[in-house]
């Protein structure tokens, strides 16, 4: 009978332990699901944070940017030129704008064109097809950019049919140097 009073005492201090066990377990039960919202909460907080900082390189990406206008102002002249075809430039005197690009910034593109070839003599004198072919060079340029200025050559053909778009037969883009102080004016 005392065996069977001490098993029993085990069985109901076992049993007590195991409620114990079970009432600590429960209150715990939704602390994970709580930490895990926490964490991404600090985590969406860094993450924003990180984002709001600047992410230009400074100097770098302005000369990028300078160069990238310089390039985009000499395809602008090129297409510029190539919409007032027929009309030319003289040699001497090319098609100069300046367009404002920024607060600060005036970008810069010069266009000569002139006819090339006998299919101009042609059209001239009304012999032969009326095909004219012309050479264009626009060079575009942004006060102190790093890049200097670029360049493009284009060859285009007008005709033989009216109303129809020039072909464009050649579209070359080169970087060049660094204009001279000068050339910005």
């Amino acid at each position: 009978m005392v065996k069977e009073r001490n098993e029993a005492g085990a069985d109901a201090a076992a049993l007590e332990c195991n409620r114990i066990y079970e009432m600590k377990h429960l209150d715990r039960r939704g602390s994970a699901i709580v930490l895990a919202v926490l964490l991404l909460v600090l985590l969406n907080a860094i993450g924003m944070y990180v984002m709001s900082l600047p992410v230009s390189m400074g100097e770098s990406s302005r000369q990028h940017y300078l160069a990238s206008v310089a390039r985009n102002m000499a395809r602008a002249g090129a297409h510029a030129a190539i919409a007032r075809l027929p009309a030319v430039s003289p040699e001497a005197a090319p098609y100069v704008r300046r367009i404002p690009v920024g607060p600060e910034i005036t970008g810069k593109y010069s266009v000569a064109s002139r006819g090339t070839g006998d299919s101009m003599d042609a059209a001239r004198s009304g012999k032969g097809s009326p095909v004219a072919e012309y050479e264009l060079v626009s060079e575009g340029s942004v006060p102190g950019s790093f890049g200097g200025s670029f360049r493009v050559r284009a060859s285009v053909r007008i005709g033989p049919v009216p109303g129809r778009p020039p072909r464009i037969l050649k579209w070359e883009e080169t970087a060049l140097g660094k204009p001279s102080p000068g050339a910005d004016r």
